[in-house]
């Protein structure tokens, strides 16, 4: 179950069955690729958060059969990667507490991710004996340092907020509690950037994490871009800004 809500140019998914811990079932899941792939509407970005101080303790076991049925939970999980990675504005995770299994997922597919001083990440699929969706994997191969992948996937170590910034898996740490009002400052201040700049660097570095280096398309996006009227306002107002600072702009 999730809950939408419009807030200041924001909008807000929050993964919303506190009495599981925001645990994740197939209904969850196709939800948020949904809510994450439908038309943002006025809104500048898109914040996934959980409820009750928790973001979410990953799968829902109560679906899973210890069969080959558990792979359409998988191919769920992989359609939400892929909404996060389509939709062209900024999307901040706000982790707080238990974020596990499947939601680590979920969590670092977001271009940014605040954790609070209280979050944790685990990913315990080895020792649960199975192995982890070799899909899922090398997305996470493309994105973390890969001792930062062993300790996650191979040792299944727990993970505490600052250990995840460290090695890269988290943007910010906020105090605990206030994940969520980090990723709202945080998620204003990238909306601010011009948007078709911000949806096609999104774009180009979602291709380098697949291993794309067919640049070309890119290059064709930035000669648009430099002649854009926006880019034309942007270094205007960056002129009168720096006038104004007293910096010889000459």
């Amino acid at each position: 179950m999730i809950s939408l809500e419009q807030r200041d140019g924001l909008t807000e998914i929050t993964l919303s069955s506190p009495a599981r811990r925001n645990a994740l079932d197939r209904a969850t899941l196709s939800a948020l690729a949904a809510a994450v792939g439908d038309d943002a509407g006025e809104s500048r970005a898109l914040i996934l958060s959980g409820s009750a101080d928790v973001f979410s303790a990953g799968a829902d076991l109560n679906e899973l059969r210890g069969t080959t049925e558990d792979l359409a939970f998988d191919a769920l999980l992989a359609e939400v990667v892929r909404a996060i990675e389509r939709q062209p504005l900024p999307v901040v995770a706000a982790v707080e507490g238990p974020c596990i299994g499947a939601a680590v997922e979920l969590a670092l597919a977001c271009d940014m991710c605040v954790a609070s001083a209280g979050a944790f990440f685990e990913l315990p699929a080895v020792r649960l004996g199975i192995l982890y969706s070799p899909a899922s994997i090398a997305r996470l191969h493309g994105t973390l340092p890969r001792q930062a992948l062993t300790r996650l996937v191979l040792m299944g170590e727990r993970l505490d907020a600052r250990s995840a910034l460290r090695i890269g898996l988290v943007t910010r740490v906020a105090p605990g509690g206030s994940a969520l009002h980090a990723a709202r400052e945080l998620a204003r201040g990238v909306a601010s950037a011009d948007a078709d700049a911000f949806a096609a660097t999104k774009e180009l570095l979602r291709a380098l994490d697949r291993g794309d280096r067919a640049l070309d398309r890119f290059e064709a996006v930035r000669a648009r871009l430099v002649g854009s009227p926006a880019r034309r306002a942007a270094l205007d107002a960056a002129r009168g800004r720096s006038r104004g600072a007293g910096v010889d702009v000459r």
